[in-house]
């Protein structure tokens, strides 16, 4: 079942698990300040810590803890002293997102700085050794070479992502700022986080769902076709070229393709047993495709930019990343405890009632629909439906892993006491 994996190679089961539980509780923190807000602009300064609330605490808190796991075990690229990179990387990121949205919310240029140097020490000590120790891996598979882009393309983006919240620390907003601003998004959605749900979903999926595996030629193919896309599209904007038209096609087409890919796979998988987690994942494709085609008319209409936020950002990414959770951290639990010779423990299925994933799932497509709903129609109790929603949703994810999380400890605890 887990064919490829160097298990032997794991970090702690306490290493990549802070991240895990603590995007969540960012989360809700997110649908709590939202609950006091009237609107939601995208271009309003309360708006843009908000979103990085979600970017950095929630999404980059899971993407960071899923590479502590998975390079190691999926690419065989092995971190030294993941407890003390784990320790430094949460540390930073912490100070980070919540320096980062002080900073936007009340306007404070100390913190902005603070955010500034937290973020750039986090993401350099930690995407620094990712990307030094995938690029020692031989032979390199195309999700080692899709991570390798991945974190290439993340690196940059934080680079620009400093050079902006700098400039707003020191009030001197050039006109490069807007054109970096749509390079810096791009590189975050579609060459940081595009690329590595692409990568590690060639690995996951047939894995956990048991699935016929994708096709190489498959994988390369999205692989190159995003990085090409995204160099084409970065030359373009720095020579003054503003039509990204064909940009936009060219993504609705890849992000169309590998979703047809994942959902063809997922639903030929030979084990029909009900997984909730599947749910997540074909609802995150429908968003995937969904958000890649408003980005194409949404200029053309005068469409709000806000509704593109929330079916890629909630309806796409914090789907499957829900949905990746909901299998990483049981079986992570289950395989920790296993490694350290526990027998009588509960089958990975039963560290986390279905009922509740169950819950947790339509609380988050309530959330989703609730804040589309506010963004098409504008009244005002449809955006606190939506917060009150989304920071349940996010609660119940939070407990929900905790279960799985105290099945370890619980184990683990025992055995300390024992010895």
């Amino acid at each position: 079942m887990y064919t490829g994996l160097s298990l032997d190679q794991a970090p702690p089961f306490e290493a990549p698990l802070k991240f895990f539980l603590t995007a969540p509780l960012f989360a809700t923190l997110a649908g709590i300040i939202v609950f006091f807000l009237d609107d939601l602009n995208m271009f309003a300064r309360q708006t843009i810590g908000l979103v990085h609330i979600l970017t950095i605490g929630f999404m980059m808190m899971i993407i960071f803890g899923a590479l502590l796991q998975m390079l190691p075990v999926v690419a065989g690229a092995v971190i030294k002293k993941p407890k003390i990179v784990a320790n430094t990387t949460y540390s930073f990121l912490l100070i980070g997102v919540i320096s980062f949205f002080l900073g936007f919310y009340f306007y404070e240029k100390s913190a902005l700085f603070i955010s500034s140097i937290s973020l750039l020490t986090a993401s350099v000590v930690f995407l620094g050794i990712c990307l030094y120790e995938l690029m020692k891996v031989k032979p390199k598979s195309f999700i080692v070479q899709g991570m390798i882009f991945s974190t290439f393309f993340a690196l940059l983006a934080i680079f620009i992502g400093i050079y902006m919240g700098i400039s707003h620390a020191k009030e001197n907003i050039s006109a490069s700022y807007f054109l970096f601003t749509s390079i810096h998004y791009n590189f975050v959605f579609v060459g940081f986080i595009f690329l590595l749900i692409a990568s590690i979903t060639f690995q996951v999926v047939p894995m956990f769902w048991v699935t016929n595996p994708f096709e190489k030629t498959k994988q390369k193919f999205i692989i190159y076709f995003t990085v090409v896309m995204l160099v084409i599209f970065s030359i373009s904007l720095l020579l003054g070229l503003q039509d990204l038209f064909f940009y936009k096609i060219a993504l609705f087409f890849i992000c169309s393709y590998f979703a047809y890919q994942t959902i063809k796979t997922i639903i030929s998988r030979k084990r029909k047993l009900k997984d909730l987690s599947v749910n997540y994942y074909l609802t995150s494709m429908f968003f995937l495709i969904l958000g890649s085609l408003y980005f194409i008319i949404y200029d053309f209409f005068n469409l709000k930019v806000e509704i593109l936020a929330v079916i890629w950002g909630i309806g796409f990414i914090m789907s499957i990343m829900n949905g990746m959770l909901y299998k990483i951290v049981p079986f992570l639990a289950w395989f920790h405890l296993s490694s350290k010779g526990f027998f009588d423990i509960p089958t990975i299925r039963d560290m986390i009632p279905p009922k509740q994933i169950e819950i947790q799932f339509f609380l988050h497509l309530g959330a989703i629909i609730f804040f589309l709903l506010f963004l098409i129609f504008e009244y005002s109790i449809l955006l606190k439906l939506a917060a009150v929603v989304f920071a349940l949703s996010n609660i119940y994810l939070f407990f929900n892993l905790f279960k799985a999380a105290k099945v370890y400890l619980d184990f683990d605890t025992s055995q300390s006491i024992l010895n």
